[in-house]
Parts: structure tokens; sequence; C-alpha cells
């Protein structure tokens, strides 16, 4: 069954990297809004927008990581580890 996984690979690893982008920008947002203490309209607007987006394209990643490891027998939190490594990810240390 593990033969199915690099077929798969691909498709979870782009997604994995259109989560590391969006959480990125959740984050960008989150440095440059840190200090203010009443946000706009449009800043509130930037916000929603981009935690939104990185919900959409968490859910689906998460979905998949869990049918994929259960389909193929795998533990899901090695199949995200070797997806994270697959998109570029440093390695955490055991216990993080």
């Amino acid at each position: 069954m593990e033969s199915e996984l690099p077929d798969h690979m691909e498709e979870l690893v782009d997604l994995q990297w259109a989560y590391d982008a969006a959480h990125d920008i959740v984050k960008r947002l989150q440095e440059e809004l840190a200090g203010v203490e009443q946000w706009t309209d449009e800043q509130q607007v930037a916000w929603r927008d981009a935690w939104e987006d990185w919900r959409e394209v968490g859910e689906p990643l998460q979905d998949m990581l869990e049918h994929y490891a259960e389909t193929l027998g795998l533990d899901v939190d090695e199949l995200r580890a070797q997806v994270e490594r697959e998109a570029g990810h440093d390695p955490q240390p055991a216990g993080t």
C-alpha cells in the first residue's frame, strides 16, 4: 500500500506549500498589526481574509493527510512530518 504514497505526495506537498504561504501572510499581518490599538476596517478585512485563506487550505490538507494515513495504514503525524520535509521544512527536534 505504501507504494501509493508517492503518487499523492506531490499533491500533499503542493497543499503544504499553499498552507505555508497563507500562514506566512497571517504571520506578517500579525506582526504589522501587533502594535495597532484600533484596526481600520481595511486592516480587519485584510486579517479576516488572510485567516480564511489559511483555514481554507489547512482543512483540505488535514483531511487529505488523515485520509491517506488511514488508507495506507500510516501514522498521520509521521505522514505530516514526511510531507513537511518534502516541502522543505526544517526537521523539528523530538518533543517540540
